[in-house]
């Protein structure tokens, strides 16, 4: 990096209190037993013409991503039965929000509902490309003979067949299963193409946060920033923090005055971050506190 002969990395790490006030997870919106769907949007015209949102369908309102945040609660837990090995062991502790009606729960469909008709020549398709939890995220249906169709599962990777493929004019319901209780930031990116174009749209990925219950209550572990490099303008690092704990990360050039950068949801794995680099600053000071 010529441009930042001086690069200092700096790695303050900070205690805050994490707490569950009510229904609202700091300045989130908290769903906690509504009918709501991660519903499809088509905004032609506009920087990102397909997006993702929090619908709920009993207020008749949509929230971004980062507005929202979805709890499944105490209610949702119970525990691996036997014949369900892909979950994890018999007999383990397992959160679902089902696919059934539950009054107790949230009720968490995908809809394609607000698609136009007629628009789009294929499937549309929701992918899911990165979990950053404590646990394993999954999400499946069985089909009319009782058969566990498995469509996301971060427990064996996530790949290509870690998808839905939901019906434009529709919204289809799934159960939604974690394997720990804390906060988890499923990342999913939408896909589709339109009537006689020859390149697909694709959304941004879009992350939501799922608030399972109970939330540890507590200072979280001191965040560690680890392997940190200069790569094409960019300042990475690994962060490795208490798994399921969000985690603000900041830079300055003077100590005194700090920039936000990235809010990273730790992992049982180290997780990469990365902020950008300005070529002014011949000394970065970086940090990562729990907000």
């Amino acid at each position: 990096m010529k441009f930042l002969p001086r690069l200092l990395w700096f790695i303050a790490l900070s205690l805050l209190w994490v707490a569950v006030r009510g229904a609202s997870f700091g300045d989130r919106i908290a769903l906690t037993h509504q009918h709501v769907d991660l519903r499809l949007l088509y905004s032609p015209g506009t920087t990102n013409e397909l997006s993702l949102v929090a619908r709920d369908g009993d207020a008749g309102t949509n929230y971004a991503s980062t507005n929202v945040v979805l709890v499944a609660r105490a209610a949702a837990e119970t525990t691996i039965p036997p014949g369900f090995e892909q979950f994890g062991e018999t007999g383990a502790p397992f959160w679902i929000l089902p696919a059934s009606q539950n009054p107790e729960l949230l009720y968490l469909g995908v809809s394609a509902e607000g698609l136009p008709r007629g628009t789009f020549d294929e499937l549309i398709l929701v992918r899911l490309v990165e979990v950053r939890a404590p646990g394993f995220f999954f999400l499946w249906q069985f089909d009319p003979g009782g058969n566990l169709e498995m469509r996301m599962d971060s427990r064996n990777g996530i790949g290509p067949t870690d998808q839905i493929q939901p019906i434009v004019g529709s919204h289809a319901h799934f159960n939604w299963g974690f394997s720990s209780n804390g906060l988890y930031e499923v990342t999913f990116q939408v896909e589709g193409r339109l009537l006689g174009a020859t390149t697909n749209l694709t959304a941004a990925p879009t992350p939501f946060q799922f608030a399972v219950e109970p939330i540890p209550i507590g200072p979280p572990q001191p965040a560690m920033l680890q392997n940190v490099s200069a790569v094409d303008g960019q300042l990475r690092c690994d962060l490795l923090g208490e798994p399921g704990f969000s985690y603000q990360v900041q830079t300055s050039s003077n100590l005194l005055t700090w920039s936000q950068g990235p809010v990273v949801v730790a992992a049982v794995v180290p997780v990469p971050v990365s902020v950008p680099l300005s070529p002014s600053e011949a000394t970065v000071f970086l940090r990562a506190l729990a907000p």
